[in-house]
């Protein structure tokens, strides 16, 4: 607080919050994707391809169905599938810090659109998913030893009204996330699993990108990326 008794609040972006000190171990192209929050007034909008998009055959196919509608899994499984992905920082009506995740992969014939928000939490970020948003997830932020961001998020809650309840056992699993940087072709690399204890790997993608940095102001983010609903249940 300074002389005059003003409060100077230094916005801090998700992943910076969430590990601390350790954000400056992150390699310099990782900390440039994660390092920009609300004040600064910009987003970052990618292109890349998919590799490869798996599921199980254990999952059943309503599961799936229900889980692309509600933009809660990709909309089906392929390679070299072509994709963006745009991420947009603000606060939202709590006073959180949010990196909202807008996903669309170019399956032929449709495009499928698989969306998300990254909220500063209590104790670890918060990860809201769905198009409502209809499921919550911990999760816990770490780095590789090659600077990699590494995520960890738990089983998700499902976000009914007014109650959070436990998934249900088939969806109920722990995601594992990498987002690194590919030196020898100067891109991003991005690998997702989707682990059951009880029927192993229930879904998975991997690809690579390359991303921009554009000016960007609160009024100019996608409406669907700033929910009417603010969940704040954790």
């Amino acid at each position: 607080m300074g002389a005059l008794g003003i409060v100077v609040v230094v916005m801090t972006s998700v992943v910076a919050g969430s590990l601390g000190s350790d954000f400056s171990l992150l390699h310099p192209k990782v900390a440039w994707r994660f390092g920009f929050s609300s004040a600064d007034d910009v987003c970052q909008i990618g292109t890349g391809v998919m590799e490869e998009i798996s599921a199980t055959r254990l999952l059943p196919a309503p599961v799936l169905r229900i889980g692309a509608r509600r933009g809660l899994f990709p909309p089906g499984v392929g390679a070299n599938v072509p994709f963006t992905i745009a991420n947009y920082a603000y606060r939202d009506t709590l006073g959180r810090e949010v990196l909202a995740f807008g996903r669309r992969f170019a399956f032929p014939g449709r495009t499928g659109i698989l969306n998300s928000l990254m909220v500063t939490g209590t104790d670890s970020a918060l990860d809201y998913l769905g198009n409502k948003p209809d499921m919550v997830v911990h999760t816990s932020c770490s780095v590789g030893e090659d600077g990699a961001l590494l995520l960890h998020s738990d089983p998700p809650r499902v976000l009914t009204w007014p109650f959070t309840i436990r998934a249900p056992a088939v969806m109920s699993a722990i995601t594992e996330a990498r987002e690194g940087w590919d030196e020898t072709n100067q891109r991003h690399t991005i690998e997702v699993s989707v682990r059951s204890p009880a029927m192993g790997e229930l879904l998975s993608y991997r690809g690579w990108f390359t991303a921009v940095a554009k000016p960007c102001t609160r009024e100019e983010i996608p409406a669907e990326l700033i929910p009417a609903h603010i969940e704040s249940r954790e």
